[in-house]
């Protein structure tokens, strides 16, 4: 009888963990069935359900997460939504960068994870920002990598050293080892297609001159594609003089009001075509404290208060397509 009991608990536990497996399956496979351009009731519905998801894992959870053996780091990921989403993301960016096939005059976007942007054209492939547990695989996908600052949330060690390993340029402000892709002050680059213009702007009152942004240019091929990433700028004109005018995607933050500034006509501004709020639920930031975790719910209600024409919110893992002068 004993040992029955205990068969039965033992099920009741797999069965349990595979439902949140399952759910969390499904609720990603829902959300792969909407577009960011379209947020409709059913969209809303699922980012509220991740929005959930990340409220039951605390920063702390998740720096353990990070710090955790492969063996274990699966276990958590079977048992929290929010990390299953997490891996699944990155797999399902893993396999399209691999696998995508970009057609002449178009360039693919996907968002990995918090500000991370991988760019495919027909010439190449790059990455701004790229972090995430997993990250250093892409390393042989990617020709170059852009670092805007010298913070855990936006970098990844282990790619870094994956990208130097293979002879790749990582450009970034603080890391010495990029030799002539190292600088503290605005610097124009050229590698194969791509022209990559970069200016130099404080985080906050604290942290000057600590970020940079990348203004990359991705040649006819790509549709004259163009991408600026802000990075965690401050958002003030003057800093984006070097990389201002129009621009085919802008990488925001979570659509805060001062983002605004660098939008419009004028000095430091930039058009963009299509604007992107990003950085919501990071994992490492406080729920309730400084640096505090920003919502989904946060960014939905901020995406018609940006002044640009199209202005999207993705989640982990969801590609953009730019064709024609627009992205779809």
């Amino acid at each position: 009888m004993k040992k029955v009991i205990l068969l039965a608990l033992l099920f009741a536990a797999a069965v349990s963990g595979i439902a949140k497996e399952n759910e969390a399956a499904q609720t990603m496979r829902r959300l792969e069935k909407t577009s960011p351009f379209l947020m409709n009731d059913e969209r809303r519905a699922l980012l509220k359900t991740l929005q959930g998801y990340s409220e039951k894992l605390s920063h702390d959870e998740f720096n353990n997460y990070l710090k955790s053996p492969a063996k274990t780091a699966a276990r958590m990921e079977e048992e929290s939504p929010i990390l299953y989403c997490y891996r699944h993301a990155f797999h399902r960016v893993l396999d399209e960068v691999q696998n995508t096939r970009v057609e002449p005059g178009t360039t693919v976007v996907w968002l990995l994870y918090n500000m991370g942007i991988v760019v495919k054209t027909p010439s190449g492939c790059f990455g701004v920002d790229v972090n995430h547990r997993l990250a250093e695989k892409l390393a042989p996908f990617i020709d170059f990598l852009c670092v805007t600052h010298n913070h855990g949330d936006h970098k990844s060690v282990e790619l870094m050293a994956a990208m130097r390993a293979l002879g790749k340029p990582v450009l970034s402000n603080f890391n010495r080892e990029g030799g002539k892709y190292w600088s503290t002050e605005p610097a124009e680059y050229k590698i194969g297609a791509f022209s990559i213009r970069t200016d130099i702007a404080d985080h906050n009152e604290k942290l000057l001159r600590f970020i940079t942004m990348y203004r990359v240019d991705c040649g006819a091929d790509s549709g004259n594609f163009s991408l600026l990433h802000c990075g965690d700028s401050n958002f003030t004109p003057a800093q984006f003089t070097r990389v201002q005018g129009p621009v085919g995607l802008l990488v925001l933050r979570y659509g805060a009001p001062e983002e605004n500034r660098i939008l419009g006509n004028g000095d430091g501004r930039v058009q963009p075509a299509c604007a992107i709020l990003s950085h919501v639920i990071e994992l490492r930031h406080r729920i309730d404290k400084s640096p505090r975790r920003r919502t989904l719910d946060y960014a939905v209600e901020n995406l018609a208060k940006i002044n640009c024409p199209s202005v999207v919110l993705p989640f982990w893992g969801e590609k953009l397509v730019w064709k024609n002068g627009k992205l779809q």
